[in-house]
């Protein structure tokens, strides 16, 4: 991960008390207009202060050289990059004593009681904040790698900018149809282009023979692409504007347009399951959609198989130590779900003509990307 420097807030927005105020919490960036202990924060950021700032800035240890990006998504992931960052923005200690102090005895009372309460329905609901505090997760070192590398394959920030960018620029939820399909065409192609690059990035595509890597890579950027397009549909509510929505059926058919948006109530909040997710689905065993009559070589199937594991093995222990045995089942449970969702859709896909010319150029592209990196390797492992 890397760091997010978020610039506080004008004094004027912070100490404004009207409901019009608008800011951002400075540890994890969701929006709030609240102080607590000394800085603007969010209710989830202020709980988690209050229960672990005794514990001090160093306590714990991050699997990830001490630079987690702390976000929405991701500040339940490492509890020392979150506790540091509470302090590194402001929060203090010291304010505990006065955030309480105009409280009455008997507001006291009821909080302390419902503190317990509340802890203990926590114990039984989260038992994977226990597993944070002590750092009990079952992931070694190298699954703790994997996983960041997985992570850092998939970049959606390009994705999520330009569907802002094209909501805003066209104005598509004030109109009923968008004038120019290109434009919706334009976005939908970065899809394809984000998907290329996790394909460069990941480079157990590398360890396969160049037959066998060809025929596994375009069936993985058709799923990896699906799943793309599921998750920013969903994430940026681009389905919701009945303008780019009709542009879609006009382009791909409406078919395929319903049954992506039937895929997106399958899709986890969570965003580094589903960056697990689309390197999961990339590997999976469905490569007779693409190519019936192929036969891959069995080295090739074990590698595949290898792969497979080891990703959904790091994709399990996550989602045990970030939510607990019963969400972990409930969960990974829908995982499989949209996963099956999206394999119908990518059979479906194969007749969209549009669909299928952008991702003949993404396989092709990406191949000689690959084959440039294999006579670079080459070339430094004679010198």
């Amino acid at each position: 991960y890397s760091p997010n420097n978020h610039s506080p807030s004008s004094s004027m927005s912070v100490f404004n008390k009207s409901k019009t105020d608008f800011s951002v919490c400075r540890v994890c960036s969701v929006p709030t207009s609240h102080i607590h202990y000394g800085i603007v924060s969010c209710s989830s950021c202020k709980m988690f202060f209050q229960r672990n700032a005794h514990l001090g800035r160093e306590h714990g240890r991050c699997r990830f050289n001490d630079d987690c990006e702390v976000n929405i998504n991701t500040r339940h992931v490492c509890l020392h990059c979150r506790l540091k960052k509470c302090f590194a923005s402001g929060m203090q200690m010291s304010h505990f004593r006065s955030s309480r102090g105009n409280q009455t005895k008997t507001g006291r009372k009821r909080k302390m009681a419902s503190t317990t309460s509340n802890d203990r329905q926590l114990t039984i609901q989260l038992p994977t904040i226990n597993l944070l505090r002590s750092d009990n997760s079952s992931l070694n070192s190298a699954q703790w790698i994997l996983i960041a590398n997985l992570i850092h394959s998939y970049d959606e920030s390009r994705l999520l900018a330009a569907a802002r960018r094209l909501m805003n620029e066209n104005n598509i939820s004030q109109v009923e149809q968008i004038r120019d399909p290109t434009v919706v065409r334009d976005f939908l192609k970065q899809t394809y282009e984000t998907t290329g690059k996790y394909l460069h990035a990941n480079h157990d595509f590398l360890i396969l023979p160049p037959d066998d890597r060809f025929v596994l890579l375009r069936h993985a950027a058709e799923n990896v692409q699906c799943l793309s397009t599921i998750f920013i549909w969903n994430q940026s509510k681009l389905y919701t504007h009945r303008s780019f929505m009709k542009t879609c059926n006009y382009l791909y058919g409406e078919q395929l347009v319903n049954m992506v948006r039937h895929a997106m109530k399958f899709i986890d909040p969570d965003l580094v399951l589903v960056k697990l997710a689309a390197s999961l689905f990339a590997f999976s065993n469905s490569l007779l959609i693409v190519r019936p009559n192929y036969t891959m070589n069995s080295s090739s199937i074990s590698t595949i198989f290898r792969i497979q594991s080891s990703y959904a093995e790091v994709t399990w222990k996550y989602l045990v130590y970030r939510y607990g045995y019963y969400q972990a089942v409930l969960r990974f449970n829908n995982l499989i779900q949209c996963l099956m969702t999206a394999t119908n859709i990518t059979s479906k896909s194969l007749n969209a003509h549009i669909h299928t010319n952008d991702m003949e150029s993404l396989v092709e592209q990406t191949e000689i990307s690959l084959f440039l990196d294999d006579i670079e390797q080459i070339n430094s492992d004679v010198v």
